[in-house]
């Protein structure tokens, strides 16, 4: 099954709905997905721009699909550490975030991410590092 087709099948979790989680792009040869969110006026802090916990939120719900797509639909993962560098503000609107397996072992799995605005600026990095868990059947 291939990774668009994955996520057509599997129950929107309500947190990806909440940030308007749209695939995007799997690159199993980097073990790397794209994902599109929407920053909304509702994710906005007084600055005018999306607050730094709902860009945190977005990129640890693009490594984790990551996880899961290099695993061949077989694992979850559960946060262990989650580190992010906000490079510059983010306006409302549409965001992309590209995360990659960096490692995966048998228990943990090791990720980065990338976060751009809808002017495809890097505006955050960040990386984390998991638990590893069955996909409940």
């Amino acid at each position: 099954m291939d990774a668009k087709t994955l996520f057509e099948t599997i129950p929107t979790p309500p947190v990806a709905e909440l940030l308007g989680w749209e695939f995007v792009n799997w690159d199993p040869e980097k073990n790397e997905i794209s994902v599109r969110f929407l920053g909304k006026p509702q994710f906005l802090n007084p600055g005018g721009v999306v607050q730094g916990g709902i860009l945190t939120a977005m990129v640890d719900d693009t490594m984790g699909p990551a996880v899961l797509l290099a695993s061949g639909a077989k694992k979850l993962c559960q946060t262990i550490d989650l580190h992010a560098h906000f490079l510059r503000p983010v306006a409302p609107g549409l965001i992309l975030s590209r995360a990659n397996v960096v490692r995966m072992g048998q228990k943990i799995a090791f990720m980065e991410a990338r976060l751009y605005d809808n002017e495809n600026r890097l505006c955050l990095t960040a990386t984390s590092s998991a638990n590893l868990a069955d996909v409940p059947r």
